[in-house]
């Protein structure tokens, strides 16, 4: 619908715009010196003056001398006859319609009588081109210049197969699995991090520390821990099977179990179960940085911790579209996110898979400085144009996810562990951002018609007044 008045609305300023022109042709054409028709009436003038005067004078002589009078001085010729009629010229008609739908019919009639293609743009292909490339030069530094260039394309290319490749040959899987009956090579940069002596130390150095003075009460290591209210919970899995140990569920859940003297957890049935325990219930304060240090103490165990979110995989037992075993049925997402957190699909190794992101971020932010740089414009012009580099962000997120998937599936051979959730989680942000930064130069470019609309109805106002109303 919006389109539909855009096109009626072009259509009638284009036949404006025709008509005007038209207008401007009609009066060029009459070659007038205004100047010139001036002072030949200045002296039309005075030569009759002179003439009335000696008529005065012979009309006292002729009094005085007694002879008849005629009357009034007749001209011998009319004025009318005397005025040279020229052929009368062909002026077009200015539209002069209230009604919006029969003033666009008969623009839309007047253009496609000139030969104007009606399916596109009319205004385009009315105005000049000269005119139309400096009113969209206008238009981009008024309100930000948003059209991509070639470089830009290649730069947001560029950025998402970089990423795509270091997705496929540095994050790989968590680590060496045997998927399918296929071996399957792991990070080597994943695997760097949790190397057993490093880890080792790196844990009893920092964080074994925190082990005696972080106590919650979402810890339960097996099911029997729960009075067997949590089924299918195990050493391996007891960490994803709590919400507390979720890097960002945990300062929701985890801190309000540790208030309540609760532990929440999901069984190996999708279901969220809350369990009361003899731990006693503390602050907020305190909850706060129990469940800090208790991330930490655990953060460089073998197990590790899960990643941001991968608790909620667990939750409601859909299925998935991955097959983990030769009966080569599928199987839910809750044996899904349990597979592969026991495979190592853990907080270190989503490090590792931020490096997808991240490499977009540092490309296409760091191809931005530079053009900024290059182009010479101002901090306020690039801030104008904002929506443009969050759509090149975007879109090089999209390519990259894409690619995640590819890897997933092509490479992989639908191994969910190659999923990479990093750069997945990184969509959102992206996509959020790109619509705040758009609604925003809409909202800055309907101000400003708003603004143009109330000057040219003031300007028109102010024609149309009576000069008796002008102060």
């Amino acid at each position: 619908m919006a389109r539909e008045h855009l096109g009626a609305a072009s259509a009638v300023a284009a036949y404006q715009s025709t008509t005007l022109t038209s207008l401007r042709h009609a009066f060029d054409a009459i070659d007038i010196d205004l100047d010139q028709m001036l002072a030949r009436e200045a002296a039309v003038s005075d030569g009759l003056d002179e003439v009335e005067a000696q008529m005065a004078r012979s009309r006292a002589l002729l009094s005085r001398m007694g002879a008849a009078r005629r009357g009034d001085f007749e001209p011998p010729v009319s004025v009318e006859s005397a005025v040279d009629r020229s052929p009368a010229r062909s002026v077009p008609m200015v539209p002069v319609e209230t009604d919006f739908d029969r003033l666009t019919t008969l623009a839309r009639s007047h253009l496609d009588l000139m030969g104007v293609d009606l399916s596109r743009d009319p205004m385009l292909q009315i105005v000049p081109s000269l005119q139309v490339a400096a009113g969209l030069d206008q238009y981009a530094k008024k309100h930000g210049d948003v059209s991509w260039s070639e470089s830009d394309w290649a730069a947001v290319l560029g950025a998402g197969v970089i990423a795509t490749i270091l997705d496929i040959t540095l994050v790989r899987i968590p680590q060496d699995t045997t998927f399918l009956g296929t071996q399957q090579t792991g990070s080597p940069l994943t695997k760097w991090l949790k190397e057993k002596d490093r880890a080792g130390e790196i844990q009893k150095r920092f964080f074994k520390p925190f082990e005696n003075v972080a106590k919650v009460p979402f810890d339960a290591a097996h099911t029997a821990a729960t009075g067997g209210a949590v089924q299918g919970m195990s050493p391996r899995t007891h960490r994803l099977n709590s919400l507390g140990h979720d890097p960002v569920l945990g300062f929701i859940v985890g801190i309000a179990d540790s208030m309540r003297g609760t532990g929440t957890y999901v069984d190996k049935f999708g279901d969220m179960v809350r369990v009361p325990t003899d731990h006693d219930p503390v602050g907020l304060v305190t909850a706060f940085l129990n469940q800090v240090r208790h991330l930490l103490s655990d953060w460089y165990t073998p197990a590790g911790v899960p990643t941001p979110l991968f608790s909620l995989l667990q939750v409601g037992d859909v299925r998935s579209p991955f097959v983990l075993g030769s009966s080569g049925e599928q199987v839910s997402w809750t044996n899904v996110s349990r597979y592969m957190y026991t495979h190592g699909y853990d907080l270190r190794h989503f490090f590792t898979m931020g490096i997808v992101p991240g490499s977009i971020e540092a490309i296409i932010r760091g191809y931005w400085l530079l053009d900024g740089f290059v182009s010479g414009k101002s901090r306020e012009q690039r801030e104008l144009e904002k929506a443009k580099l969050a759509s090149m962000l975007l879109l090089a997120h999209t390519i990259a996810t894409s690619g995640t998937l590819i890897k997933t599936g092509l490479i992989f051979g639908m191994n969910p562990l190659a999923l990479n959730q990093a750069q997945i989680m990184a969509m959102a942000p992206a996509a959020i951002a790109w619509i705040k930064e758009s609604v925003a130069r809409e909202r800055r470019i309907s101000v400003a018609l708003e603004d143009e609309w109330r000057s040219l109805l003031a300007d028109s106002e102010a024609l149309v007044r009576p000069e008796s109303d002008v102060p």
